[in-house]
């Protein structure tokens, strides 16, 4: 019996700490994502949020942000902001009146 009342006070907890850490539902979050150079981490990186999105802990949108790309990774960014409908880019310098709108 106190094995079953030591499971079920676990599971109890285990429920209010994940209720006190569930993401917030906020819908205008924005990631930006600096890129540089060719761009080869850009890719990973919006894997990454892709997978949050999926799992339901990321309802935002992400930037990917011109930091010195060359135009391989210009083209790479255009490229994965038409794959996923959540990811546009931004030019250089543009970022503040970007995400201002």
């Amino acid at each position: 019996m106190a094995l079953l009342c030591a499971v079920g006070a676990a599971a109890l907890l285990w429920l209010l700490f994940g209720w006190l850490v569930r993401p917030a539902s906020v819908h205008n979050l924005w990631i930006v994502i600096p890129g540089r150079g060719n761009g080869n981490l850009l890719e990973a990186a919006l894997r990454q949020l892709a997978w949050l999105r999926r799992a339901g802990l990321f309802r935002g949108e992400a930037v990917i942000w011109d930091a010195g790309l060359t135009p391989e990774g210009r083209e790479l960014a255009l490229r994965l902001s038409l794959r996923w409908s959540w990811v546009t880019c931004c030019p250089s310098g543009a970022l503040e009146e970007w995400l201002g709108r």
